[in-house]
C-alpha cells in the first residue's frame, strides 16, 4: 500500500502569527514533523502543502527532495478544508510527478511530538482492518458527567450526572477525544465523503503517547518546549537526528 505523507503548512494562522515556522525548542514548528514524516519511510512518502516558498525551501531542505509545489491562494484560506487541499496535492502528484497513492497519512505540523513505532502501529492497524479510514484518539482526564453545557444563564450536564458515583475510580474510563496527530484513510475514500473519517465508519487507534499536544497558543509551545526537553522524548529525538 503506498500512503502518502500530507504535511499541510500555509504561511497564515489565527493563534499564532505564522505559526508553522513559530519558534519551538529552537527549531521551526514544522521541522519536528518534517523530520518525523522523513524517518517514517518508505511507510510513507512525505510531501508539504504550502503557500509559502520560504516554508518550501525550509521543507526542501529537511527532505532534501525538489518539490517545487505551491498551493493555491484559494485553497490557503482560515477557511480552506485539509480535504480540499490534499486533493489539489494529489491531482497535481498524478500530473506532475506521475506518482500515485492508496492511502493518506494527515501529518499536520500543529502536533510536533510523535512517537514513531506508535504511529507505524498504526499504519499497520489501518493496513489490517476493514474500513477505509483510520482517526486516533486518546483517553480524556475529565469524564463527560463532570462537564456541564452553559449559556447565558442556562447550564446543564454534558450527560445525565450519577450523583451515586463518588470519586474518579468508580467512573468507566470509556470516553476518548480526537487527537489531531493521527488521521489515515484511503484515497477513494476522502475523494468521494471529502472528510478523513465518519463515525461507525472507522478504525479507532487509542494513543498512549502521554506527550501528545496540539499547537494553538503561545502557551502550547511553551509546553511543548518542556516536553521536548524531556529526558525520554531527547532519547527518541536524538535517533531521529541521525538521519
Amino acid at each position: 500500500m503506498k500512503i502518502l505523507g500530507y504535511i499541510p503548512a500555509r504561511i497564515g494562522s489565527k493563534g499564532i502569527k505564522r505559526k508553522n515556522l513559530a519558534k519551538l525548542n529552537g527549531k521551526p514548528l514544522i521541522y519536528y514533523t518534517v523530520k518525523f514524516a522523513k524517518k517514517m519511510k518508505p511507510s510513507i512518502y512525505p510531501f508539504v502543502s504550502t503557500d509559502s516558498r520560504k516554508i518550501l525551501n525550509y521543507t526542501n531542505s529537511l527532505l532534501k527532495e525538489k518539490n517545487n509545489y505551491i498551493r493555491p491562494k484559494s485553497l490557503s484560506t482560515d477557511k480552506s478544508k485539509h480535504a480540499d487541499g490534499l486533493l489539489h496535492a494529489i491531482k497535481w502528484l498524478k500530473v506532475k510527478k506521475k506518482l500515485e497513492f492508496d492511502a493518506v497519512m494527515l501529518l499536520q505540523p500543529t502536533s510536533p511530538i510523535r512517537e514513531i513505532s506508535e504511529m507505524r502501529s498504526a499504519i499497520n492497524a489501518f493496513k489490517k482492518s476493514k474500513t477505509e479510514s483510520l482517526l486516533g484518539v486518546r483517553l480524556v482526564k475529565e469524564h463527560p458527567s463532570e462537564m456541564i453545557k452553559y449559556s447565558k444563564s442556562q447550564w446543564g450536564f454534558l450527560i445525565k450526572h450519577n450523583f451515586k458515583l463518588e470519586g474518579r475510580q468508580n467512573y468507566k474510563r470509556n470516553f476518548y477525544k480526537i487527537d489531531g496527530s493521527l488521521y489515515i484513510c484511503k484515497v477513494n475514500f476522502i475523494k468521494k465523503n471529502k472528510l478523513f473519517f465518519r463515525e461507525n465508519n472507522s478504525t479507532l487507534f487509542v494513543l498512549k503517547n502521554k506527550k501528545l499536544i496540539d499547537i494553538d497558543s503561545n502557551l502550547d509551545l511553551k509546553v511543548a518546549e518542556n516536553l521536548l526537553k524531556s529526558k525520554r522524548w531527547q532519547l527518541s529525538f536524538s535517533r531521529m537526528k541521525r538521519f
